[in-house]
């Protein structure tokens, strides 16, 4: 009984994922593409790839800037320990 219910599952599951799929052939694709929607899509992605790859060389200079202080604090940690 309890493997009825496990089948009716997986079914379930594989019906809902083959109706997930694409729907449209290349040739459809490469169509729409070409729409001024398409463009548009396209100007899109491209500036979040940009935006993307924007974003992680900031992130790269953040953590440098990070590590730059931190040591910096260290420095001036032990040369107040030194003093003392």
């Amino acid at each position: 009984m309890r493997s009825r219910y496990v089948f009716a599952a997986l079914l379930a599951c594989f019906t809902v994922l083959s109706a997930c799929g694409p729907h449209e052939t290349p040739e459809e694709r490469r169509r729409a593409a070409d729409t001024p929607a398409g463009k548009v899509g396209q100007a899109a992605h491209k500036a979040a790839v940009e935006a993307n790859k924007a974003s992680q060389v900031i992130g790269r200079q953040l953590r440098q800037a990070a590590h730059d202080a931190r040591a910096g604090w260290k420095e001036d940690a032990r040369k107040e320990r030194d003093k003392k």
